[in-house]
């Protein structure tokens, strides 16, 4: 009795999560070796870049709403900022060495809706472009990262 009520319980608790609510509720930025939280629903309030287009992943038109990386990045490190370093849940991370313009967008929003861990969330980043690439080969797109937990930013 005890077992089946410890599994709904779990069932519960990750149910609620599986539903694409976003957990963390708060990513990790860091600088200089100094951390601080910025919250899930702060970046959904502040995101000001929307766009439609074909994602590979989920292989469907999707209407993207989030931020500019470059923008969002200068915005949250100072202009100091070049070299950026994004890290997921498993700990999979994307580095970029120099900012990387307009074409990468921190996405917080799919159709409207706060995307949440079902969607790849609570943050992912993709490019609003990617070219003439097949989008069949989804291997031609392994700089794009989900479930993003840690952005550190370096000059």
């Amino acid at each position: 009795m005890l077992v089946k009520l410890a599994v709904c319980l779990w069932l519960l608790l990750v149910g609620g999560q599986a539903q694409g609510q976003s957990w963390p509720e708060s990513i990790a930025v860091e600088q200089d070796g100094q951390t601080t939280w910025v919250s899930m629903e702060a970046l959904r309030e502040q995101a000001d870049v929307s766009f439609r287009f074909h994602d590979p992943y989920l292989g469907r038109q999707v209407d993207i709403r989030g931020h500019e990386l470059d923008s969002w990045a200068r915005d949250t490190f100072g202009d100091g900022v070049e070299a950026l370093t994004l890290t997921a849940m498993d700990g999979f991370t994307v580095e970029f060495d120099e900012l990387p313009g307009t074409n990468w967008v921190l996405v917080t929003h799919h159709d409207g809706k706060a995307i949440g861990l079902r969607d790849k969330g609570p943050l992912r980043l993709v490019e609003r472009d990617y070219g003439e690439r097949d989008i069949e080969n989804l291997r031609l797109f392994n700089d794009w990262i989900w479930m993003i937990e840690r952005i550190e930013g370096a000059p």
